[in-house]
């Protein structure tokens, strides 16, 4: 090897401009401000609105896709600054039934004034308000029920079911959840090998809780009738057609003091669906324009809107027939567009998954404090940060050069910002699965960086090119990448919702490894190792 004589100032330039440096640092930057981690954070926010609350009903609304920074803050409960959940708690518990609770939030200061006449008692008036808040997140990481706290319940079929039947049930309330953007909201099945019983198990960090489980209670028989026949059901809707094409906004009238908005949808029927509701459209007259019978949608046997059928019905078989979805009435009008969106999304949501095999009755319903979680992610951190920093000492002192120590920890670090960033981009949930399968992508980040520096000191190549050194390195670690993904992606793609999170970090990890971090590492080694002149030589030589 040629005599390393620049100076550590001239290496850390060329680091810097170093493209595979430059584009780990990139990544870096993005992530942070993905994570967005605030460290003064110690308020109050809300965490979730109950349909047709007092919360709800004073305009309150809680998107649970937005970023976790970005969620409401309340600021003062009936003139009271609020600064932590203890002293909002306290505020809620001298509210008497006839009394008004006004909150003002850091997005409406001028505030939300909820009405409890209808509220019987002030038990658990926490609750009864509607509001669901927690404590003012630090970052846009979403943990995990088990490290953020949240809702576990447990659902047994009335119906005894097949082992297809129970996939099936499973499967379709999962579906449920993603199409109406529950995040957070897990969906497993629990089968006691003793009595043969089939559970679901449905763990929320979502503050939605409330629409959620609304959600998954309802079987969803869906049904269409003509002058009280049904033409069409569940069965024969093909799809929801949910594109921007398809969703057509119907307006926002006013009544001077609130405004009602209206959302329309089509779904797609087949053919034994459409016959169905033309053999019915036909035999009725037409007034105004319009057939003299109603078409009616019920969702297990409630009415959910009633629309007049166009006189064209009468003459035309229609395979893609329109819904009509109205939200809650607000004074504001953007909020009920918001309340329009929600129903429409919240029926979606069941009419495109097929009807549940069996109804659900609930087992037991529980929370989970965040107390033990913030205990044991703290503990994880410090252990995890220790750790690294013993593994890349060891490796530093079998090589004898501090530069080393300082890579593989940098690289390593870099990773888990970057995994984190992604995770937080995503809106992904980070629970104890997944922190699993982060630690395992650590696992390989680590012998991937041994495996760099080993063929890069290798006495037996003393006479290959450092680059050479570099590629046969980089070429060992792709077959290993991929050997990973070959045993991960069907693990992710099995249908176990419990190792989901785990196998998605693993992949995740190695590949920001592979593609970001370990190409970062190897070219700072070079350049660390190397004189200019050196890599120049080497440069000129392979050219």
């Amino acid at each position: 090897m040629s005599e390393n004589n620049d100076s550590i100032k001239q290496k850390l330039i060329d680091n810097l401009f170093n493209f595979k440096n430059f584009t780990l640092l990139f990544f870096i930057i993005i992530s942070i401000f993905a994570i967005n981690y605030n460290f003064g954070a110690s308020g109050v926010v809300i965490n979730g609105v109950s349909p047709a609350s007092p919360a709800e009903d004073s305009g309150l609304l809680f998107d649970s896709q937005a970023a976790l920074t970005s969620f409401e803050k309340i600021t003062h409960v009936n003139n009271i600054e609020i600064t932590s959940l203890d002293q909002y708690y306290n505020e809620i518990e001298k509210l008497t039934i006839d009394s008004k609770l006004k909150i003002r939030t850091d997005q409406n200061e001028f505030g939300y004034t909820l009405n409890l006449a209808n509220i019987s008692n002030t038990s658990n008036l926490a609750n009864q308000i509607g509001l669901s808040v927690r404590q003012e997140p630090k970052s846009n990481i979403r943990l995990g029920i088990e490290l953020e706290g949240g809702s576990r319940l447990i659902l047994k079929p009335t119906q005894n079911l097949t082992d297809d039947q129970f996939n099936l049930l499973v499967n379709n309330l999962q579906s449920r959840l993603d199409v109406y953007g529950a995040s957070g909201t897990k969906v497993n099945k629990l089968e006691d090998a003793f009595s043969n019983e089939k559970f679901v198990i449905v763990e929320s960090i979502s503050a939605n809780k409330n629409d959620i489980f609304e959600l998954i209670k309802r079987q969803g028989n869906f049904q269409a009738k003509v002058n009280n026949i049904t033409v069409f059901d569940g069965t024969n809707v093909l799809r929801v057609l949910n594109d921007p094409q398809n969703e057509v906004f119907q307006g926002c009238p006013s009544n001077g003091m609130e405004y009602t908005c209206s959302y329309a949808f089509a779904v797609e029927i087949d053919s034994e669906g459409a016959t169905g509701f033309f053999n019915q459209t036909k035999q009725l007259s037409v007034t105004n324009g319009y057939l003299s019978k109603k078409v009616e949608f019920y969702l297990d046997g409630e009415l959910i809107t009633a629309l007049n059928v166009a006189s064209s019905f009468k003459y035309n078989k229609v395979t893609t027939p329109q819904i009509t979805v109205s939200g809650n009435s607000f004074s504001e009008e953007k909020k009920a567009l918001d309340s329009a969106q929600k129903e429409m999304k919240f029926l979606q949501a069941i009419l495109s998954t097929q009807s549940l095999p069996s109804e659900l009755e609930v087992v037991q319903s529980y929370s989970i404090s965040s107390s033990l979680g913030d205990s044991l992610l703290s503990n994880s951190i410090i252990v995890g940060f220790a750790a690294l920093l013993i593994v890349s000492s060891i490796i530093a002192l079998r090589y004898r050069h501090w530069a080393i120590f300082f890579g593989i920890f940098t690289a390593l670090v870099a990773e888990v910002i970057i995994v984190f960033g992604i995770a937080s981009f995503m809106r992904l949930s980070i629970d104890l699965a997944a922190i699993g399968g982060l630690i395992a992508a650590i696992g390989t980040g680590v012998d991937d960086q041994v495996i760099i520096t080993d063929e890069y000191f290798r006495k037996r190549k003393q006479k290959t090119s450092t680059k050479k050194k570099v590629k046969a390195a980089l070429y060992i670690i792709m077959i290993a990448y991929l050997t990973t993904l070959a045993a991960m992606v069907p693990l992710y793609f099995a249908g176990l919702n419990i190792l989901q999170g785990f196998a998605f970090m693993i992949i995740i990890g190695v590949t920001v490894g592979v593609l970001i971090t370990r190409p970062a590492y190897a070219a700072y080694l070079r350049i660390m190792m190397t004189s200019k002149k050196q890599r120049k030589e080497e440069d000129e030589e392979e050219e």
